[in-house]
């Protein structure tokens, strides 16, 4: 009789691999727990790059210590940004802790370059789990027990703006920046708000307390900027009882009483100021440019401060330096005002139109130099270069330059009637203006005859308005004048009624005084000149200059 043989059911291994597989992966080879002490490390700095301190913190035998020294090193270094990179992996071994070393990339407010060294972080473990073993060094070798960062920096006065002569439009002035020290206020803190609510510092002092609140509080917190002669005389014996909790510092101030709109203004450094391109050099206790040239151009105007950054250890004295920055001074900006031309510009515009909202644009036709612009009111928006308006009548130069490159000759006949209709839509002339029936071009265009213009427009196409402005006048095109413009737009018109409008520089054509000003000295001219405001240096960007077509011409 033949021996039987047992079939094993398929689902027997099966189920063996899955028990083995799932065995494995709460156990190590040796049968020991799985050593997460390297995904601990990597796990606190992805937390302290993404500057969650307090996950980093966290993730230490010793919460508290960790996130008061983190944090306190962020804020006395300035950090913008830090990367640390994982690098060589050790595992414990007796008495010695795991670690894990990193490369570090500090992205630091004011200093160029960024600043690299490599550290470790230690990991142990603590009740079965594994936690990095807090201790400073884990912030840079020698950041011991007590240490701190120091940024020592020397800033250079602030370069002038200069009119066309060489002469200043804006200089220096004495003055002091005045700042609290949040650790120095103590049982004082309520007297200091109620002192710096006085009207000469011009604070919101709710906002002053949120920003104390937030502020590492050993950072001074910037307050205001005062000139000088103002601080002496109104702000001084204010603050007087409050010793070191108020930090006064003497500063070279950027002051402007001639074209305030177009130069700009100075102040203290914000945290959104200072994300903006071209402040990368500055920092929160900076003055810095905050609107116009002095915004603009900044990083020319402001040089680069000497700067050194360190290591101190608790007694003070330097521990290891980090980054050392030789400074520049400033560059001085050449602007192309004319002062005589821009105080009579700000004399006109105040005093002789009624207390309207106006802008004046004085360009030099020739070379599309901007000699003056004024604005009222005088302390608005530069609505000279930004403004946004319908042109109007002024516009019917565009709409002459198109007709005449369509063939239309001055002489021909063009009566100019009361009203025209378009489609169902009635256009007028202004009041006052009586119909001329036997009106040629050339009277249409002397008595701004807009029915006699929009007569015309079977000669144009849909795009004609927008081809010439550009292509002639460079309308619409993105000018590099030194400051922001609003550099017109002129559509192609959609239908027959939109072209009728901007035919006479309505419906959806706009333009800025500078735009229009540009139009007038191109005309003047015979040259396409785009208007320009800086000289040095010269804005890469300027467009080249055209002659106007000899059939507009």
């Amino acid at each position: 009789m033949g021996r039987t043989r047992r079939r094993i059911p398929a689902a027997v291994p099966l189920a063996l691999s899955v028990v083995v597989t799932v065995a494995l992966t709460g156990c190590s080879d040796d049968g020991k727990a799985k050593d997460t002490s390297q995904q601990t490390a990597q796990e606190f700095l992805a937390a302290w790059q993404a500057k969650d301190i307090a996950k980093a913190a966290a993730l230490t035998d010793a919460p508290e210590q960790a996130k008061t020294v983190l944090t306190a090193a962020q804020g006395q270094l300035g950090l913008n940004q830090g990367e640390y990179v994982p690098g060589v992996y050790t595992k414990a071994d007796g008495d010695k802790p795991a670690t894990l070393e990193y490369n570090a990339k500090l992205t630091v407010q004011g200093i160029p370059k960024p600043i690299e060294f490599k550290s470790s972080v230690p990991v142990v473990e603590v009740d079965g789990k594994a936690v990095v073993h807090w201790q400073p060094t884990i912030v840079h070798p020698q950041y011991t027990e007590g240490a701190k960062f120091k940024n020592t920096r020397d800033v250079p006065d602030r370069a002038p703006i200069l009119d066309r002569n060489g002469q200043q439009l804006a200089g220096p002035t004495p003055a002091v920046s005045i700042s609290v020290w949040p650790a120095k206020m103590g049982p004082n803190a309520e007297a200091i708000y109620a002192a710096l609510s006085d009207p000469v510092f011009d604070k919101d002092i709710p906002k002053l307390r949120e920003a104390v609140a937030k502020s590492n509080p050993d950072i001074a917190v910037p307050v205001v900027t005062l000139r000088k002669d103002v601080f002496e005389s109104k702000a001084s014996a204010k603050l007087a009882p409050f010793g070191q909790a108020i930090v006064v510092k003497d500063i070279t101030l950027q002051t402007s009483d001639k074209a305030k709109q177009l130069v700009g203004t100075v102040g203290t450094a914000t945290a959104e100021i200072l994300q903006k391109e071209g402040y990368q050099n500055a920092t929160a206790e900076d003055q810095v440019g905050v609107t116009g040239l002095q915004a603009r151009y900044q990083a020319e105007l402001a040089g680069v401060a000497t700067s050194k950054v360190t290591i101190q250890g608790s007694n003070g004295a330097d521990i290891a330096v980090l980054a050392e920055v030789q400074g520049q001074p400033g560059t001085p900006l050449k602007t192309t005002l004319d002062q005589r031309i821009q105080q009579l510009a700000e004399k006109v515009i105040a005093e002789k139109n009624g207390g309207k909202t106006a802008a004046i644009v004085a360009l030099d036709a020739k070379t599309g130099q901007i000699l003056a612009a004024a604005n009222n009111p005088a302390n608005g928006a530069n609505i000279a270069f930004t403004g946004q308006y319908a042109p109007g009548s002024t516009f019917k130069t565009i709409t002459a330059a198109a007709l005449l490159q369509a063939g239309l000759k001055s002489a021909d006949k063009a009566p100019c009637e009361n009203t025209l209709v378009v489609n169902g839509q009635t256009f007028k002339n202004y009041d006052g203006l009586q119909p001329i029936p036997d009106a040629d071009f050339r009277t249409d265009f002397a008595e701004s005859c807009n029915t006699g213009f929009i007569a015309q427009r079977q000669r144009l196409q849909n795009d004609s308005l927008s081809k010439v402005a550009g292509e002639w006048f460079g309308i619409g095109q993105t000018w590099d004048v030194g400051a922001s413009t609003f550099d017109g737009s002129v559509p192609a018109a959609a239908s027959q009624n939109e072209l009728a409008a901007s035919m006479i520089g309505q419906g959806k054509v706009a333009a800025s005084p500078l735009v229009m000003a540009s139009v007038a000295a191109t005309i003047a001219s015979g040259t396409f000149n785009q208007p320009v405001l800086v000289t040095e240096p010269m804005p890469a960007g300027r467009l080249a200059a055209k002659p106007l077509d000899p059939a507009i011409g």
